[in-house]
């Protein structure tokens, strides 16, 4: 399953008082996430992916993504979302005084059974575990 979400942080958006958008999702296991930053973001429009709390990517939580026509692909990635909430955060800000700036975010969701026959994990009168 792929997940599309197209997030616009407006000019002027501070630090201290970043915009927070539910990006929801469907039980499963996020195999990869990619992020598209259009030209023209000059390295402005910053953010982070949440879980409640916790930053997931990057993990480093002092740090955020950023970039200027950039395509970051996060293709080793296996991050469950197998409680409730199925929910991520984008959390961001834009430093630009006069463009608001978007940013393009795209998840591929594996179900549990898509994900432990990927592992090789099956038996046949279990079926997936």
């Amino acid at each position: 399953m792929i997940y599309t979400f197209v997030v616009t942080v407006p000019a002027n958006t501070t630090e201290e008082n970043p915009i927070r958008q539910e990006l929801a999702l469907d039980k499963g296991v996020i195999r990869k996430f990619v992020v598209q930053i259009p030209p023209g973001h000059a390295g402005l429009c910053k953010f982070g992916i949440f879980r409640g709390d916790s930053q997931i990517w990057p993990k480093n939580r002092s740090e955020k993504l950023a970039g200027d026509g950039v395509l970051l692909i996060f293709d080793d990635e296996y991050y469950p979302l197998l409680q409730p909430p199925y929910s991520l955060f984008f959390v961001g800000w834009n430093e630009d005084e006069l463009y608001d700036h978007s940013v393009y975010l795209y998840f591929q969701l594996l179900t549990k059974e898509e994900f432990l026959s990927q592992k090789g994990i099956y038996w046949p009168e279990e079926g997936f575990i």
